[in-house]
């Protein structure tokens, strides 16, 4: 019977060995939980503290893409172009000649830009969506933009590489400045007009604003 003894001695020695894994794997694993429930508490005492914890981290960076930063109103060109016109206020002594007009902007109401007399290319100062493109006999081509609340009227261009309905980005090109009829005398120019809710505001008084800075004031 020797046998059986040896038999019955693996076996023991195999069922301790099962034991001493059971336990090894619960010892590492309370002593895991009591890592994880050291470094959370840990984590919670610096969050309550102020200061940045790695959870919070992560969440920050889920929500860049969600919330980019608001645009801020830009110049329709990247060129150097001057003012050579610029936006009347109605102070005294200021005549406005062109009530005949009255079915289109008049000169008084926005600015005109010039770039040495050269034609070049506008860009969209907002994103927004191209509310009308027309075609007029004294001001040329205008492209109206509508971002929100505000409209900007770019008139008297040569060219225009926009649709109405379409929706632009800010900076996109949306067309190029020309000549009109209306003031021949300026040459290559842009006519900007720009409105807030419906008022005509001088243009240079939106640029580098956000529309909730503008829908504030």
């Amino acid at each position: 019977g020797h046998n059986g003894d040896r038999g019955d001695e693996m076996r023991s020695y195999e069922n301790n060995a099962v034991k001493w894994k059971k336990r090894t794997v619960i010892v590492l694993s309370l002593v895991l939980l009591a890592a994880v429930g050291t470094l959370t508490w840990v984590m919670n005492r610096q969050s309550e503290q102020g200061e940045p914890t790695v959870s919070e981290d992560v969440d920050v960076t889920l929500q860049l893409p969600d919330t980019p930063a608001e645009e801020k109103v830009i110049l329709p060109f990247t060129v150097e172009a001057q003012t050579a016109v610029d936006y009347f206020d109605g102070a005294a002594g200021e005549i406005d000649q062109f009530t005949k007009f009255e079915d289109v902007y008049r000169s008084s109401q926005g600015i005109d830009y010039t770039f040495n007399g050269e034609e070049f290319p506008i860009v969209a100062m907002l994103s927004g969506t191209v509310s009308d493109v027309r075609e007029d006999e004294l001001f040329g081509k205008s492209v109206e933009l509508t971002c929100g609340s505000m409209v900007f009227t770019l008139q008297s261009l040569s060219e225009v590489s926009v649709q109405k309905g379409d929706e632009v980005s800010q900076g996109d090109v949306i067309g190029k400045a020309g000549t009109c009829v209306y003031s021949p005398d300026l040459g290559a120019h842009l006519h900007l007009v720009s409105e807030h809710n419906g008022v005509i505001v001088d243009p240079e008084s939106v640029i580098d604003k956000t529309l909730t800075q503008l829908d504030e004031q």
